[in-house]
């Protein structure tokens, strides 16, 4: 049943929410997980409702009509005390049912997140978990998910952040590529080596390649994906910096420099304050938690350590 304020739906605001801050029916659609076909339908819905155009077709994509930017602030608004209401209701669920949405990198879901949520659904069957993975943060404030294991601790005063521990990073290289290229200098930059990087810059990698300069360096791949950057190194692309844990999981990797500590990185727990008390985000966040603990060395120092 369709949520309505007057002659306006939510869902239909949702919609168009969506197709203004993505900029195309398909990226919404998306983030909806509807077919863009319903996104357009939804659009036109409400766009008959109110009597305006809210959305204009550009080059470029849709961009907000001068109707569309006057109502959007209490679209903003309304979707506000929708998910606060969902999100009280859900925080006093207690019930261990249903679906928890957590995101993570590729890397902490293979190592960590996978395997708890294996081991959850033996002991709660009516648990269902979507795992959504990628370095991009995804806003909890705005429900796109429920928990997130993150490398970066967000600013939002709304969010609950729990230490979980460190994970270590290193540079890896396959030795044929050590052999061809030779071994940089710890200090000494990365000048005329290949580098197997990121698209985009995230923050939480941040120093990248150990601190080391970067002034001189090929960028000979670039990937979001931890499990791709690991192969491509493997393959001899160049050097990645990966988390130990993984790096170390390649027979044909090696520590660029075995003797030196691991970079560490901290992970962070997050998830909303009203969730705190709904049972079924307890049981994975208590979950994902003492697994962390239970993998603490490894997720620090790799298996090389």
């Amino acid at each position: 049943m369709d949520r309505a304020v007057g002659n306006w739906h939510w869902d239909d605001v949702r919609f168009f929410l969506a197709v203004a801050r993505a900029g195309s029916l398909s990226a919404a659609a998306r983030a909806l997980r509807v077919g863009h076909v319903t996104v357009g339908r939804r659009i036109t819905l409400l766009e008959q409702r109110l009597g305006v155009t809210l959305l204009n077709r550009t080059p470029d994509g849709f961009a907000t009509t001068s109707a569309g930017e006057a109502i959007l602030r209490q679209c903003t608004a309304m979707e506000t005390a929708a998910l606060d209401l969902e999100r009280i209701a859900a925080g006093r669920d207690m019930l261990t049912t249903g679906l928890v949405r957590v995101t993570t990198t590729e890397a902490i879901a293979y190592q960590l997140v996978a395997p708890v949520i294996a081991a959850l659904r033996r002991t709660h069957p009516e648990l269902q978990v979507d795992l959504i993975v990628g370095v991009r943060s995804l806003d909890i404030a705005r429900s796109d998910a429920d928990l997130a294991v993150r490398l970066a601790r967000p600013s939002a005063s709304d969010l609950v952040c729990r230490r979980l521990g460190n994970v270590g990073f290193s540079l890896y290289a396959s030795k044929r590529y050590l052999a061809k290229s030779g071994t940089p200098k710890r200090g000494q930059g990365l000048g005329g080596f290949d580098l197997i990087s990121f698209t985009g810059a995230p923050a939480a990698m941040s120093p990248f390649f150990m601190g080391e300069s970067l002034d001189g360096a090929r960028i000979a791949l670039r990937c979001d994906n931890p499990l791709i950057q690991l192969k491509a190194a493997a393959d001899g692309a160049g050097i990645a910096e990966l988390a130990c844990f993984l790096g170390d999981s390649s027979p044909e990797l090696v520590r660029v420099w075995p003797n030196e500590a691991p970079a560490r990185r901290t992970a962070w727990l997050i998830l909303h304050q009203h969730l705190r008390r709904s049972a079924r985000v307890r049981t994975v966040s208590a979950a994902i938690t003492e697994a962390f603990s239970r993998q603490r060395k490894t997720l620090e120092q790799g298996y090389r350590g």
